[in-house]
């Protein structure tokens, strides 16, 4: 019955239009998949979770997409803001048709009107490719570059992440996240929240060891809001 109610909940998400209007906030998570030492900061909305976003189709239209970006890139093991370890990044706004669909539905999760607000989302998503042996340290994305909302798929492999919050280090939230699934992170875990994906070695999620690979995330911001 839970499956049930999250297939339908995906599938009329991928039915909506880009109208503000007709729009569909999609809110919660589902509770095998996310660990909370304190009950979600904020409301529902604030930390989304949705399994299975995309097909293993699109996720491999997807890949083939990224593969002509990174062909030539190797991994880096020193980041400008020390964030990352172990990555290849690019921005990306040319896709193939196929691809272009799944993008168009990723943005759409980002701007749906949260609070009444008009969003709109980087005309690039960030594509971040991590190696076997990279992870992210916990960070908080700066108001400079991005606004109220960050939307991501994950590729290829589960990994754990984990947010706390800045204030109060006893709150914290540790998600895994499945290829193909959806996260979206807003309000007070936007804002007041680190996030981080674990490293291989400390990749566990309810006692349980999460072996990582080379995973690849495809990242939606909404644009810098003053």
């Amino acid at each position: 019955l839970f499956r049930m109610a999250w297939r339908t909940c995906i599938l009329l998400f991928r039915r909506c239009t880009t109208s503000p209007r007709q729009a569909i906030v999609l809110s919660g998570f589902p509770p095998h998949l996310v660990d909370c030492s304190v009950q979600v900061a904020g409301d529902s909305r604030d930390f989304v979770l949705v399994p299975d976003f995309i097909t293993p189709e699109e996720e491999q239209s997807l890949m083939n997409d990224v593969g002509l970006s990174f062909r030539r890139l190797r991994y880096q093991y020193a980041h400008w803001d020390q964030a990352i370890e172990g990555y290849r990044e690019t921005e990306k706004s040319q896709w193939q048709a196929p691809s272009q669909v799944v993008i168009d539905r990723l943005k759409q999760s980002a701007i749906s009107a949260v609070d009444g607000k008009r969003l709109e989302a980087l005309p690039g998503v960030h594509v971040l490719d991590l190696a076997k042996d990279g992870y992210i340290r916990p960070h908080v994305d700066s108001i400079k570059h991005c606004g109220d909302v960050i939307a991501g798929v994950s590729l290829l492999s589960p990994c754990v992440m984990k947010l706390q919050c800045e204030d109060d280090a006893t709150k914290l939230i540790h998600a895994l996240l499945l290829p193909r699934s959806l996260y979206i992170m807003r309000g007070e875990i936007r804002y007041k929240y680190t996030h981080a994906i674990l490293s291989a070695e400390d990749s566990q999620f309810r006692g349980s060891v999460i072996p990582k690979e080379r995973r690849v995330s495809l990242v939606c911001r909404t644009a810098p809001t003053n």
